[in-house]
């Protein structure tokens, strides 16, 4: 009960309220969808991001409750607690996507080629987006070896 009354004071709606996001473990490969749903959601009631972290665990199944909140992050900050949930999803996120090993490859063939014009720059860039951003997406890389990547493949 204190949470509803918490949540409607800060202008989030209760769990289980119409158009609300919920994340159910049954169905993981929906996960990026519903942290994108919360955080509409929670930018639109103007949570703090300690606030997000408290509340986004609310939104779950019990057996997700339980486990999101013994990640870091739980409580005091959402951009920590995001990247742990999708450390922990990671492989099911990445199902039947690019794999490092392929982003490898890719920068190894485009790094014998030869760049001669912006479109050539423009395709590599466009291959290496497709397979790039999956993998920061799930948190496999991070921006920083993404950056690496993508330089390396330069001729």
């Amino acid at each position: 009960m204190l949470m509803s009354i918490a949540t409607r004071v800060l202008g989030i709606p209760a769990p289980g309220s119409r158009r609300t996001p919920d994340f159910d473990l049954k169905n993981p490969e929906e996960l990026k969808e519903f942290l994108e749903e919360f955080e509409e959601l929670a930018e639109k009631s103007r949570l703090t991001t300690r606030e997000k972290a408290k509340i986004v665990v609310k939104y779950t199944d019990k057996e997700t409750k339980q486990f999101w909140k013994r990640l870091e992050g739980y409580r005091n900050n959402y951009a920590t607690l995001k990247r742990k949930i999708m450390r922990a999803y990671s492989k099911t996120l990445l199902k039947d996507k690019p794999t490092v090993a392929q982003l490898v490859k890719l920068v190894k063939k485009s790094a014998k080629g030869v760049v001669e014009n912006k479109e050539d720059l423009d395709a590599y860039y466009q291959k290496f987006w497709i397979v790039a951003a999956n993998l920061v997406e799930a948190d496999v890389i991070n921006k920083k070896q993404h950056n690496k990547y993508f330089w390396k493949g330069l001729p």
